[in-house]
């Protein structure tokens, strides 16, 4: 949080990569420069996000990184906010985008906030390309994540057949995480008797999951939108 770091350690990689293709200009000759937009909802970690964007720029001529503040709005306001963000992808400043324009989306601990659960899936439904990918990261706090879950599935009921996205959560992800989660549920385990230890750690609230929505159809602001938007209503009453 407050510095994208996430996308950043993307960034990185594709820098590591393009370095190892140096010698290989068939390869590079068939590579699309990495565009990056961080963005974030309040103005102060647009601030660091543009800082941190111009410092990875100064080490690649083949990155081009934006910051942008958004805020995960379901209303025609945040529909406009989400068409403005695709253009940064497009070569027209002031072309019609109404479908998404980005691959990949990676969001950190996000859906926690519940009463915005809307305004995030449809944030993330109107910025994707078909067939691109969310990847949000979060522990499950509570019902937090399953409640986001559920309105993710109303979404793929209610299309006639035809899902928004394709849904898979992991539990293990990746083996550090993993090996790291069954340690401590060990030394839990041992120290039981610890109970400033076992205030430490509880996977609820600290272990991570990997939530990947691939988006397999195209988004209607209006249906989709309503469908959210009546949802979390009903959710909230």
């Amino acid at each position: 949080g407050q510095a994208g770091l996430a996308g950043l350690s993307l960034a990185a990689a594709f820098i590591s990569d393009n370095d190892e293709r140096d010698n290989r200009l068939e390869d590079r000759a068939n590579m699309n420069p990495l565009h990056l937009v961080l963005t974030d909802g309040h103005p102060k970690c647009v601030s660091n996000n543009t800082v941190c964007a111009e410092m990875m720029k100064q080490a690649s001529n083949s990155l081009k990184i934006d910051t942008s503040l958004l805020l995960w709005d379901s209303s025609p306001s945040g529909a406009e906010a989400c068409r403005q963000l695709n253009r940064l992808l497009t070569n027209n400043p002031v072309e019609s985008v109404e479908d998404g324009q980005y691959q990949l989306c990676l969001a950190s601990d996000c859906v926690h906030f519940q009463e915005f659960h809307d305004g995030l899936l449809l944030t993330i439904a109107r910025a994707l390309v078909v067939n691109g990918v969310a990847l949000l990261c979060q522990p499950r706090r509570g019902t937090s994540l399953d409640n986001f879950r559920t309105l993710v599935n109303e979404l793929n009921a209610s299309g006639n057949g035809k899902p928004l996205f394709e849904v898979l959560l992991f539990d293990d992800f990746y083996p550090k995480v993993t090996e790291m989660h069954s340690s401590l549920m060990n030394t839990k385990q041992i120290q039981s008797t610890n109970t400033t230890f076992l205030q430490r750690y509880d996977p609820n609230w600290h272990r991570p999951l990997l939530l990947a929505l691939k988006k397999v159809s195209l988004y209607d602001e209006t249906f989709h939108g309503d469908i959210a938007r009546r949802h979390l209503q009903l959710r909230t009453k």
